[in-house]
C-alpha cells in the first residue's frame, strides 16, 4: 500500500518500527511458546491490534479470543464480526459466552464485573491453549482515562499508576503494546486501509462514569484548562509506575516475611509481626496479599479500616469481599474462602 507524505506517520514502515520497539521494551516478542493471546471485542483499539500482530508476528501463532458478556442487544453482532474477520485473515478464533448477572458478585458494578469476568476468561484460555501471553488493546487515551477516573474517586498511588503496560496474574503476562497511541491514531491506521471495526453504542452513555469522563470532562478540560491533558495524565502515570514498583516490591518483600505455614489455607499471616510495622508498611502488605491471592482490589478506606482492626483488635472477622473472609484468632491472621456472600 502506497501513502503519501501526509500519511507517513501511519505507513507499514512506521508502524513496524514501533511493533518490534513495543515487543522488545515489553517483551512479547521473547514470549517463550511462540504463541499470543489476543483478546478482541471488534472495536477499532483491538481490530487496530489484531491487524498489527497478524502484519508483523507472522511467523508466530496467534489465538483470538473473543468475550460476549451477552449485556447489549447485539452483543451476538460484535461476536459474529470477530469470527467473521477472524476467518478471513486465518485467523483460529475462541468464543466465551458470560451470563453478567448470575457471575457478578455482591456489590459489584456490570463494568466491574464485566472486566474480572473477562480477565478470568482469558486467563482460561489461555491455559487450555497452553499460552503464556495475552495481549490487549489500551490505549493512550485509556491510560489517561484512567488515572483520572481513579483520582476522582479516591485513589493511592497504585491506581493513580493507571494501566500497567505490562502485568502478571495467575502466571499468564499480560502485554499492552498500544498504550502510548491514541485512540483516533489507531483508528486512522484502520481507515487508510479500509479496515472496518465495530462501534459499542453504549460506549456513548454518560451514565457510566467512564464515558462521561471520555465525552464530557476531558474535552471541557482539554478546551478550557490544557489542550495537552491526555499526554500530560498519561506521563503522570506512568512517573508514578516507578513509586508503585518500588511499594509492591516492598510488599513482597513484607508478606513472605509474615507467611506462616499454609495448614490448608489460602494464606496466614503472623499478626505480632503485622503489628511492629508502620500503619504505610502495613498496608502495603495487605495490598500484597489480595495481588497474590488474584482478589478484588481493596478501597483506601477498607484497607485502612482492615490495617487498624490489625493493629488495635484481637480476635475479628473481615469480610474482604469477592467470597474471601479474614479472621483473626490466636495471633494468626487467615485468609478463606467460602460462599456467605
Amino acid at each position: 500500500m502506497e501513502l503519501n507524505k501526509i500519511n507517513y506517520k501511519y505507513s507499514d514502515y512506521v508502524l513496524k518500527k514501533y511493533f518490534f520497539s513495543v515487543g522488545n521494551e515489553q517483551g512479547f516478542l521473547n514470549n517463550n511458546n511462540n504463541s499470543v493471546l489476543i483478546g478482541v471485542s471488534g472495536g477499532g483499539d483491538s481490530v487496530a491490534l489484531l491487524w498489527m500482530f497478524k502484519k508483523f508476528y507472522a511467523d508466530k501463532k496467534i489465538i483470538v479470543a473473543h468475550i460476549n458478556h451477552n449485556i447489549r442487544n447485539n452483543s451476538n453482532d460484535d461476536a459474529e464480526f470477530v469470527k467473521n474477520l477472524c476467518a478471513e485473515w486465518n485467523l483460529k478464533f475462541i468464543l466465551s459466552n458470560v451470563d453478567i448477572n448470575s457471575e457478578k458478585l455482591k456489590g459489584e458494578s456490570v463494568e466491574t464485573s464485566a472486566r474480572r469476568i473477562r480477565q478470568q476468561k482469558l486467563i482460561n484460555i489461555a491455559e487450555n491453549n497452553n499460552i503464556d501471553s495475552i495481549i490487549l488493546g489500551h490505549n493512550l487515551n485509556d491510560m489517561a482515562e484512567t488515572v483520572l477516573f481513579n483520582i476522582l474517586r479516591g485513589t493511592g498511588i497504585r491506581g493513580a499508576a493507571g494501566i500497567l503496560p505490562v502485568n502478571e496474574i495467575a502466571g499468564i503476562k499480560f502485554y499492552r503494546p498500544l498504550i502510548n497511541l491514541t485512540r483516533e491514531y489507531l483508528r486512522e491506521i484502520l481507515r487508510l486501509r479500509n479496515i472496518k471495526w465495530c462501534e459499542d453504542y453504549t460506549n456513548n452513555d454518560t451514565d457510566y462514569t467512564r464515558n462521561f469522563i471520555r465525552l464530557k470532562l476531558i474535552p471541557f478540560i482539554e478546551e478550557n484548562i490544557n489542550p495537552g491533558v491526555i499526554n500530560h495524565l498519561a506521563d503522570f502515570g506512568q512517573d508514578l509506575r516507578i513509586l508503585r514498583d518500588h511499594e509492591e516490591l516492598k510488599g513482597h518483600e513484607l508478606l513472605k516475611l509474615a507467611k506462616l505455614e499454609n495448614d490448608k489455607k489460602l494464606l496466614r499471616l503472623n499478626i505480632k509481626f503485622l503489628r511492629r510495622l508502620s500503619d504505610y508498611e502495613r498496608k502495603l502488605l495487605i495490598r500484597e496479599s489480595g495481588r497474590e491471592l488474584n482478589l478484588i482490589t481493596l478501597s483506601r478506606n477498607k484497607c485502612e479500616k482492615f490495617s487498624e482492626l490489625i493493629k488495635k483488635s484481637g480476635s475479628f472477622e473481615f469480610q474482604w469481599g469477592g467470597g474471601i473472609f479474614v479472621t483473626a484468632s490466636e495471633g494468626v491472621l487467615t485468609y478463606e474462602r467460602n460462599n456467605r456472600t
